[in-house]
């Protein structure tokens, strides 16, 4: 009986032992993947929002102390906020916004001081310290300031459309 436990069971003992450890070796090298890839999901999402305000920069529609301040969003989502995929897939969707609510003016447009204006009191509307940063600041405060931005864009674009209407009308009256 003794000789049965011992040819049979410990070898299979030892066996699933090292199964287990294998098993163990695989889900956790399958973890340290995932967090390698949301990590460089991260990564980018900044450093494509880090280059479109360069441009901003490049552009003169934005200065570099206004850069740092709007890249505050970006480098400090998470610090208050779980890194999950629905954090990273909002995060991505909130920069999105904010980078298609920035000004496109150049130095040669007619609006672009106001561009400019716009740009920095966004910036300045951005809390001071990092944990201004919170969750209610990324899910409430901060959407609002981008509509106001968008908004402030729209109404530079209305009033340009009508400054045109205007100049074009007493050109069809004198024409008449």
């Amino acid at each position: 009986m003794l000789e049965v436990i011992a040819y049979f069971v410990i070898p299979a003992v030892v066996a699933l032992v090292i199964l287990y450890l294998y098993v163990e070796t695989q889900r956790k090298k399958i973890i340290k993947e995932n967090k390698k890839a949301v990590f460089f999901r991260v990564t980018k999402i900044k450093d494509n929002f880090k280059a479109t305000l360069k441009k901003l920069v490049e552009q003169q529609l934005l200065t570099i102390k206004g850069h740092n301040a709007i890249y505050q969003i970006a480098n400090n989502f998470f610090v208050f906020q779980s890194v999950t995929n629905a954090n990273i897939a909002y995060c991505e969707q909130l920069l999105n916004s904010l980078i298609a609510a920035m000004p496109t003016e150049t130095a040669e447009s007619e609006h672009f001081y106001a561009a400019q204006e716009q740009v920095r009191l966004f910036a300045a509307s951005l809390p001071a310290v990092a944990n201004g940063y919170n969750a209610n600041f990324y899910r409430i405060v901060l959407p609002e300031l981008i509509k106001k931005l968008t908004d402030s864009q729209n109404n530079l674009l209305a009033i340009e459309v009508e400054m045109e209407d205007k100049q074009q009308e007493p050109e069809s009256v004198t024409a008449a």
